[in-house]
């Protein structure tokens, strides 16, 4: 009898009605949790995207004025893919002086589709913009030399530390907006977000 008794009181565990109860408060507290999660999810795009542009321009800065030369930040709208660097030197071919193929191309002398896709530009540092997003707006003034590139906005850096000013309205799948702003003289981007 002593024994009976001693394995009765050492069984231990959860009843079905304990363990149903915490399954419900689980439920309860991620249903209420979720959507606040969601909202802060998606303005993250947005946010990265911002960050990645603000930076490059203002690395860009930098390198114009510490090289002492125009240095050009593009962004490919159909890529979303954001890179800068200066001039590159193809121009002429140095083995023999002569204009470079892809110059003679672009100018009209020689029949044939010049590549668009980088403006001449050394790519320096490049980055992808995160998924789902499009170019809602893109504004500067514009010159002469960026009617060429059609699938690429491009923003110039001079030595003396101004820049060209645009202004930038990028666009996620739910229809939230961020709006980026250059200061032409000081290279500020200000930033707003939009819905």
């Amino acid at each position: 009898m002593f024994g009976k008794t001693a394995i009765r009181k050492g069984r231990s565990g959860f009843t079905l009605v304990e363990v149903v109860l915490v399954l419900v408060l689980t439920l309860v507290i991620s249903a209420i949790s979720l959507p606040y999660f969601a909202h802060a999810y998606k303005g993250t795009q947005l946010r990265t995207a911002a960050r990645t542009i603000t930076r490059m321009t203002r690395y860009a800065r930098s390198m114009a004025i510490m090289r002492e030369e125009q240095v050009t930040v593009a962004l490919n709208h159909e890529t979303m893919e954001v890179f800068l660097g200066a001039a590159s030197q193809t121009a002429t071919n140095a083995a023999d002086g002569k204009l470079d193929q892809d110059v003679l191309k672009r100018l009209g002398y020689v029949e044939g589709e010049a590549s668009t896709g980088d403006a001449g530009i050394e790519k320096e540092v490049h980055r992808f913009l995160p998924e789902n997003l499009t170019v809602r707006e893109f504004k500067k003034d514009w010159r002469e030399e960026d009617d060429p590139y059609e699938d690429l906005y491009l923003v110039r850096y001079y030595p003396d530390g101004q820049s060209e000013w645009f202004v930038l309205e990028l666009e996620d799948q739910h229809g939230d907006a961020v709006r980026l702003e250059n200061d032409p003289i000081s290279g500020k981007i200000t930033s707003e977000f939009m819905q």
